[in-house]
This record gives C-alpha cells, structure tokens and sequence, in this order.
C-alpha cells in the first residue's frame, strides 16, 4: 500500500519535510551568529490547510449549480528562504538574535511533535479499517 497516495498523509510528510528544512535554516543562522554582516533567514510560511490542497491536485470540484459549494484549488507553494525583519543589528552587521532562534526552534520542535502524533493516529486509522488492531 502506498501512503503517499492518501492525501493527508502526503501533506503530514511535506510538513514534516518543511519543518526539518526549517530547523536547518534555524540551526545554520545559529551557527553564524557571531558572522559580521551575516543575515538571518527563514524559510517562507506555508500552512498546513495549503498543503493539504495541494495535495489533492488530481481531484477537482466542479460547479453545476449556482448552490453548490466551490472546489478548493491546488496551491504550489515553493519553499523559499526569505531574510528576517531584523528586530535588532549587531555592530558587526549580523542581523541573529539567538533568542528569536531558540523560540523558533521551540516552534519547529513542537510542531513536529504535533505532526508525527497526527501521522500515527492516521496510520492506527489505517490499521484499524484494514482490520489490524495491532498497533
């Protein structure tokens, strides 16, 4: 069976990508925090609602009466590094505040957690329709 077939579960894996590629972002401006003229970056925000229509890029809702409810469109969000608003600059030039990094990295963290629970609870779905109880 091919997860990545069932839409939510496609979605959950992107975040889960989008979010790894954001703690490397977090964890690469840490590491320049004390780079003269070094810029702090970000990835761009992409929410979880987009990426799960996105995911369902093959199943489109058409409209044959003026009553019925309009089909979500795709969206194809590119990840994108974008420079942070600078909240403050060192004399150096370097734009990384070390606590704006560790709040971020908390945020990451917790929103992995949140989306690895939410994968689980859909594969023991999965499990439990097919009629494995296991697990």
């Amino acid at each position: 069976m091919d997860l990545d077939r069932i839409g939510l579960l496609k979605a959950i894996t992107r975040r889960m990508d989008w979010l790894g590629e954001r703690h490397r972002v977090i964890a690469e401006n840490i590491t320049h925090a004390d780079t003269p003229n070094y810029r702090a970056r970000d990835l761009k925000q992409v929410s979880f609602g987009e990426l799960v229509r996105g995911s369902q890029l093959g199943i489109t809702a058409r409209v044959t009466q003026p009553g019925h409810l309009r089909g979500l469109g795709g969206s194809n969000n590119q990840w994108q590094r974008t420079t942070t608003g600078a909240y403050e600059t060192a004399p150096n030039g370097n734009t990384v505040n070390l606590e704006q990094q560790m709040m971020n990295m908390a945020e990451t963290q917790a929103d992995h957690n949140l989306m690895t629970n939410l994968y689980r609870k859909q594969v023991g779905l999965l499990r439990k329709a097919l009629g494995n109880r296991q697990g």
